[in-house]
């Protein structure tokens, strides 16, 4: 006598496994949803033994699949920056905190007219505010509340925010920080990328 069905009364191999038709289906439900489209290929790996239309499809499917892998891939490298590397010195600090201020940054506007950088994705203020853990310690101001201009200091209050999330880290940490975090943050929150002239190493003498 044959082994039954699995516990709850349902076979252990998938509906795919026993129908071409259910296999192509899920190929199709999959859409470009990678991950759904690559357990879709595997629960309809069975039809590369049936020749046919069906094979035609997982075979497509598999095409498809490489095609969403290596536009996300393509994605994922305009993400980082260029300017990345495997080790930082800490001796960059100096000529690079310098120059934090004066690349062209994005800018989301706030109510009331209030500008600041596009934080909430970039992690910008966590860069700048190593700059003043580093030369100056730990936070000891108050928070501000309201712009010269009037209304609420976003740009202040982000930066007073990011100063004290660094309480208690060490002056050489926080450079080595910032030098990382210069180097690294992505392209696009500028709205032109200089810093290849500002990292150039320093002609020889």
């Amino acid at each position: 006598m044959g082994p039954g069905p699995s516990a709850g009364g349902v076979n252990s191999s998938g509906p795919s496994k026993r129908d071409p038709d259910a296999a192509v289906a899920l190929l199709h439900a999959a859409g470009d949803d990678r991950e759904a489209l690559a357990e879709a290929i595997a629960e309809a790996a069975f039809l590369d033994a049936t020749p046919g239309d069906h094979r035609q499809k997982l075979r497509a499917a598999r095409t498809r699949l490489r095609q969403l892998n290596l536009a996300a891939a393509r994605a994922d490298s305009a993400d980082r920056s260029p300017h990345a590397k495997a080790e930082y010195s800490v001796d960059d600090f100096e000529r690079l905190a310098g120059q934090y201020e004066k690349l062209n940054w994005r800018m989301v506007s706030k109510p009331g007219g209030a500008t600041v950088k596009p934080d909430d994705f970039y992690r910008l203020y966590a860069l700048h505010m190593q700059a003043p853990q580093a030369t100056q310690g730990d936070n000891s101001s108050e928070r501000p509340m309201w712009a010269e201009r009037g209304g609420l200091d976003f740009e202040g209050r982000a930066r007073w925010d990011a100063w004290t999330a660094l309480r208690g880290t060490d002056s050489a940490k926080a450079r080595l920080r910032f030098v990382k975090l210069f180097h690294e943050f992505v392209p696009a929150a500028l709205y032109k990328d200089t810093r290849a002239a500002v990292l150039a190493p320093a002609p020889a003498s």
